[in-house]
């Protein structure tokens, strides 16, 4: 059985109208303009791909990193 939903049941967002007639046109607007204005949330950088444990790495298929070697200079 195939369901048959109005055109009106698919948008899930209340319609102007409807918004401002139960709270009124100035509390409306007020909203919009309070959403327009605020700063969009960034989304957080991804983690660098160099700094993953090798378990991480094997996870998402990247080539395990190669080892490291310590200079001459740096066995001090």
């Amino acid at each position: 059985m195939i369901a048959r939903l109005p055109a009106r049941a698919l948008t899930p967002r209340p319609s102007i109208e409807r918004l401002i007639a139960h709270y009124g046109a100035t509390a409306v607007l007020w909203a919009t303009l309070r959403a327009l204005m605020m700063p969009r949330k960034k989304r957080p950088r991804p983690p660098d791909p160099y700094a993953l444990s090798p378990h991480m790495r094997r996870d998402i298929g990247l080539p395990p990193a190669e080892p490291h070697v310590p200079k001459y200079y740096e066995l001090r």
